[in-house]
């Protein structure tokens, strides 16, 4: 196994970010580092806290709670694992929209990108099954073919999951688009006259060209995890779903990670609210690469039993260090492993979305010092 002597970061975000000139960047993380609020703090309520309070993480309590008002958010929640073992979990703000119902550690959120390691670890154990190979070329192993009276490029052929994994498959969002998140599109040219499947969305961009030759470089692709998603299911004849709680949940016993829902009557009980419409965006169609809402506490459990990358962790291994983030309309997550043996997982419901980026590190800044502040109390 590899060994990272310096942190993975992997700002993963699931729009493309618009950001503002550099002194902008600063002014977001220097808010967060200083805990100043964006609106006049007599007027913010006081969050009401859930778990169980601990003076070690006391400076995390703060960080978080500065980042949940930084973005305006109205819950936050944090866990945090040693050695494998939880010893944070808390809730702060709201899971209501209307602020009235205190949010639980274990509340639900969307994870965003987040669920990109998740659907790497499925496909790394298919590679251990000999399902799969990094070499299987995507494209030929699904069998699908473009839209009538569109050209298919043809090196798609040559996209095998191993580039798709690292974000090689030949599509620069920066310089065409996200067809995540133009599924209107897609159901005009396919003629569609129900919502676009993930399938649909993959078939749509057969008939699109690539922007690069695959493996020439890494370009963050949400589309390449959808189309991970695709061969996951083919592979095991199951939906992502499904396999995903075959490999991942049932075997970790874990029970609040799930693929979550677009439709606001149809979420999970125990999902907080988002202040975002239900046609947004497609949840739906997001399955693999940032569809998943699961509690801080159980993505701490997966960071137990995986590293970020997707590969097995061993039971009380350390010395590896990542962190990954994610991001939706209404959603910032972010999950980090410390050589230390420190897992942990923020969950947030909003997000700021000009300054995507910069909150992002400002929110890694600001919990490593005070994962450092804790280590001083142990």
């Amino acid at each position: 196994m590899v060994r990272r002597s310096t942190y993975q970061l992997l700002v993963a975000t699931v729009l493309l970010a618009v950001l503002l000139p550099g002194t902008t960047r600063l002014r977001a993380a220097e808010a967060l580092s200083t805990s100043a609020p964006t609106s006049n703090p007599t007027t913010r309520p006081v969050r009401p806290a859930s778990g169980e309070p601990d003076a070690r993480f006391a400076a995390l309590d703060q960080a978080v709670v500065a980042f949940a008002d930084l973005v305006d958010a109205g819950a936050v929640t944090v866990a945090v694992n040693v050695d494998g073992r939880q010893v944070y979990s808390r809730g702060f703000g709201w899971r209501d929209k209307d602020r009235r119902e205190p949010v639980t550690p274990t509340a639900l959120m969307r994870v965003a990108s987040v669920s990109k390691p998740i659907t790497a670890a499925i496909v790394k154990d298919l590679f251990r099954q000999r399902k799969l190979t990094p070499d299987t070329k995507a494209f030929g192993y699904l069998g699908l073919t473009p839209p009538p009276g569109t050209e298919l490029d043809p090196r798609l052929a040559d996209i095998t999951i191993g580039h798709l994994l690292q974000h090689k498959g030949g599509w620069d969002r920066g310089a065409a688009f996200d067809p995540m998140f133009r599924t209107r599109d897609v159901e005009k040219t396919l003629g569609l006259t129900q919502p676009a499947t993930a399938g649909d969305v993959i078939r749509y961009m057969l008939g699109k060209p690539l922007q690069f030759a695959p493996g020439e470089k890494s370009v963050y692709s949400n589309f390449g995890y959808c189309v991970l998603g695709r061969v996951i299911e083919k592979a095991t004849g199951q939906t992502y779903e499904a396999v995903l709680k075959h490999t991942i949940t049932e075997p970790l016993k874990i029970a609040d990670l799930k693929v979550g829902r677009n439709s606001s009557k149809q979420r999970d009980p125990a999902e907080v609210y988002y202040p975002v419409r239900d046609d947004a965006f497609s949840l739906d169609i997001m399955d693999a690469h940032g569809g998943i809402i699961a509690s801080a506490p159980a993505l701490c459990r997966f960071l137990q039993a995986y590293w970020i990358s997707g590969e097995p962790r061993p039971a009380g291994a350390k010395g590896q260090k990542w962190v990954f983030f994610g991001s939706l309309p209404g959603t910032t997550a972010m999950v980090m492993q410390r050589s230390d043996g420190m897992d942990v997982a923020v969950l947030v419901n909003h997000r700021r979305n000009l300054f995507i980026e910069p909150d992002s590190a400002a929110l890694r800044k600001a919990v490593e010092a005070a994962l450092d502040a804790s280590l001083a109390k142990r």
